[in-house]
């Protein structure tokens, strides 16, 4: 059977289609509490169809939206850290209408998962995407992640992955850092479709090993 052709990204998810998605997914989720055939399914059911009829869109509560996570983390067959699904920490941040509100809550993510070196699984959900123009995105790979810069001589200081987005950052902002091979990327971050902006992650918050050579 012939798969539909990609949706693109600035294009709204038809209405019909989203419906269809949202009756598997609730139904899904009061499976899982043992609600099935409770009247609060029902009722749950009706709220969100007439919010999708209404308005081309519906919010999750924090109970759904935590489901969710868990669900799509324990099903990444390619992930070798699902094993912790039922452990993730969801922060919810769809309240956040800025980059800057994007830039403190991923702080506190920051925090929160270092954990002074005792890891803890953590995701923060920013506002969805709705009519595919206002979005929330970080544009970076990795939260914490090392510069790489190109020598004339074609070697390499830092992270050779991150040489195209170092050259954006000292290009759109003028990001200067002093050349090493361990300096940590800023953040940017776009909000409701706004233009992006940087923030530099404070030091006292990045969690580095310390590396030395045995000889």
């Amino acid at each position: 059977m012939a798969q539909p052709p990609p949706r693109p990204p600035q294009t709204p998810r038809p209405k019909e289609q989203l419906i269809k998605h949202a009756k598997d997914f609730i139904d899904q989720y009061y499976a899982s509490i043992k609600r099935s055939d409770d009247a609060s399914h029902s009722k749950r059911w009706s709220e969100v169809l007439q919010s999708i009829t209404k308005t081309g869109t519906y919010e999750q509560t924090y109970a759904e939206l935590t489901f969710g996570v868990k669900t799509a983390w324990r099903n990444a067959p390619k992930c070798i850290g699902r094993i912790q699904w039922s452990k993730i920490q969801v922060f919810d941040a769809r309240d956040i209408r800025s980059a800057r509100g994007m830039f403190d809550v991923l702080c506190a993510h920051i925090k929160f998962g270092s954990n002074k070196g005792l890891i803890r699984s953590a995701i923060t959900v920013f506002p969805p995407r709705t009519d595919g123009q206002h979005d929330y995105r970080v544009w970076n790979v990795q939260l914490i992640r090392y510069a790489g810069y190109l020598n004339e001589d074609g070697s390499v200081v830092g992270d050779p992955a991150s040489l195209d987005f170092t050259k954006f950052l000292q290009t759109k902002f003028n990001w200067k850092s002093d050349k090493t091979a361990f300096d940590v990327l800023p953040l940017v971050l776009q909000a409701d479709g706004q233009d992006p902006e940087m923030f530099e992650i404070p030091k006292e918050i990045i969690l580095e090993v310390e590396l030395s050579h045995p000889e």
